[in-house]
């Protein structure tokens, strides 16, 4: 059994390939990770991404121009294709070639299964730029679909494979898309629109649609509600797939996935596919799990660590976010997996503890494997033994982009939330793998239904009027007319202002100052009215702006044609 010592990888790292000639955040200071490796980071290191406010605004970090630079220097790094010291625990170069191989195939047979695909007029194959994506399969807003969009731009433009990974492990939180409607007062809400009476909690790969007329009808009861504000939206392209991808698997999660990626055949996205279960399958994910099992006490104060610095860094008082720690109790370790099955679909954490030339992995609830400690090929062999429809082992979030950035891609596409996760990623693949991270792109994007737009002087102009009201109140002289009865209350005031009284006498004297106010204020009844008027329609205006113009509207709602030429627009490099 190795100690918790730093691990033994094989890293005769080239200067050059971190050299400053070759590194991207040279070409970008939007680069999120520069390459210093000093493990004392700088706030760039946990940098704050926001979405951007314009429709048709994006975020795109390190800028376009710079994927091929990205991939060249992801690929370039000697540990990527080193050949490994005595004793490493890791070959990296025949990881990644074993998982690159099973990846691309899986990918391959698995979108052929509903959808033709091109990859250059050609078979794809390991030596190609492998660029991957991942999102959860429900009804995204048009920002997250528009890395889909980007994730094929790039592998285009760099002679890459496209492969998105569909993340079918997270719980699915809703089966609904939230639709804006306005009443006959012209008074903006959402209203709730079901594609099945299950209302989530359940990893999406074990989550089966129970109302099949709700399923059937949800294009319908969609279009209905939204054609008042867009009346052609894209849900009957989208749903025609969704009924055919439902009949192959029966599954929630890849009803809407593949549906989704049907659609994006007929705009021509050349991507491949795979859930996040197809890709963890094998060799290759389990010889990663046991690997960090075999120092998991290193690991979880890596991971602890690095976590609490980041919700420092971000003011985050809650310990749950961005992910909780992971835990010790008694001899047990906490591991960053998860653990369910068929027969019991609820998501539940993994667990870790040594016995004697054993590890054993439990959930603590029903299920629970022992694996060899002495030899870590041998465990990773008998862990992928154990798999089986009821005993489904899956990364949790950080785990996922770490295995899918080191091991399976060269260059990873994250939106703003998956950038944000993979800061903390990025500190613990320095301090625990003793690596510099591979670069990451982010590519999100704003686009807000049509006609619908941010006013961007509402907010001053409401102030404004606020500030208005309540000088009628308290210093109605700014605004009385130009009258006797006026000049007398004003010179009233100012006589007052002037002579401020000793402390014995202040509470006559603010009666007073309090009398000539409100003489004033009545007198501002009706500009006082008209200024109360204008901002309230303002509030209303504004509150139905946060509903109308939200970027978080479902893309199922947004003309197809709309869409395409909005990201065609946002994709030019900068």
């Amino acid at each position: 059994m190795r100690s918790d010592a730093p691990w033994s990888l094989s890293l005769k790292r080239s200067h050059s390939a971190l050299s400053r000639a070759t590194a991207p955040s040279e070409v970008s200071p939007l680069d999120p990770h520069p390459p210093n490796s000093d493990e004392k980071r700088s706030p760039d290191a946990f940098r704050r991404l926001r979405a951007p406010e314009a429709s048709g605004g994006t975020m795109i970090s390190p800028p376009l121009d710079d994927a091929e630079l990205l991939l060249k220097f992801n690929t370039s790094r000697s540990w990527a294709g080193s050949t490994p010291d005595a004793g490493a625990i890791i070959d990296w170069a025949d990881l990644r070639q074993r998982a690159r191989a099973q990846l691309i195939s899986d990918a391959m047979r698995y979108t052929r299964s509903y959808r033709d695909v091109d990859v250059h007029g050609g078979e794809p194959h390991t030596e190609m730029p492998l660029i991957m994506g991942g999102h959860q399969p429900s009804l995204f807003h048009p920002g997250v679909w528009f890395k889909n969009f980007g994730l094929h731009w790039i592998a285009r433009q760099c002679g890459g494979v496209a492969i998105n990974l569909v993340i079918d492990n997270d719980v699915c939180s809703s089966t609904s898309v939230r639709v804006p409607v306005v009443d006959s007062v012209g008074r903006a809400r959402r209203q709730t629109v079901s594609y099945d009476r299950r209302r989530g909690g359940l990893p999406y790969e074990q989550t089966t649609i129970e109302d099949d007329e709700l399923f059937d009808s949800f294009d319908h009861r969609l279009r209905e509600s939204i054609a008042p504000l867009v009346p052609d939206p894209l849900i009957g392209k989208l749903w025609r797939h969704a009924r055919a991808a439902r009949q192959r698997c029966g599954i929630a999660g890849c009803a809407l996935a593949q549906a989704r990626h049907s659609l994006e055949s007929e705009l021509n996205w050349q991507t491949l596919e795979i859930p996040l279960g197809v890709a963890v399958r094998g060799l290759p994910f389990a010889e990663f799990v046991v690997a960090v099992i075999d120092q998991i006490g290193r690991f979880t104060d890596v991971y602890n660590r690095s976590t609490d610095e980041y919700r420092h860094w971000h003011r985050i008082r809650s310990h749950a976010h961005p992910v909780p720690n992971l835990r010790r109790e008694d001899d047990w370790i906490e591991t960053p997996l998860w653990l369910y099955g068929n027969d019991d679909p609820q998501r539940r954490g993994v667990w870790v503890r040594r016995r004697g030339t054993e590890w054993e992995l439990s959930d603590r609830n029903r299920r629970s494997v022992r694996l060899d400690a002495r030899d870590l090929k041998s465990a990773a062999a008998q862990l992928i033994d154990h798999a089986s429809p009821d005993f489904k082992l899956r990364p949790r979030a950080l785990m996922t982009t770490m295995f899918a950035r080191l091991v399976l891609s060269d260059l990873f596409l994250h939106g703003i939330g998956g950038g944000k996760y993979d800061q903390l990623a990025d500190q613990i693949i320095r301090r625990f793998f003793q690596i510099e991270p591979p670069k990451f792109q982010i590519i999100s994007g704003t686009v807000r239904l049509p006609g619908q737009r941010l006013d961007a002087d509402r907010d001053f102009n409401a102030n404004r009027l606020q500030r208005l009201i309540r000088e009628t109140v308290f210093h109605g002289e700014k605004h009385l007319p130009d009258n006797p009865q006026a000049r007398q209350w004003i010179r009233q005031k100012q006589s007052l202002i002037d002579q401020p009284p000793m402390t014995a006498s202040r509470a006559a004297w603010h009666r007073e100052v309090s009398a000539v106010n409100q003489a004033m204020a009545i007198e501002l009844t009706d500009q006082r009215h008209q200024w109360q008027t204008q901002r309230a329609e303002l509030e209303f205006a504004r509150s139905n702006e946060q509903v109308l113009a939200s970027r978080e509207h479902s893309f199922t709602l947004f003309p197809l044609e709309y869409l395409r030429e909005s990201f065609d627009r946002m994709i030019q490099p900068s």
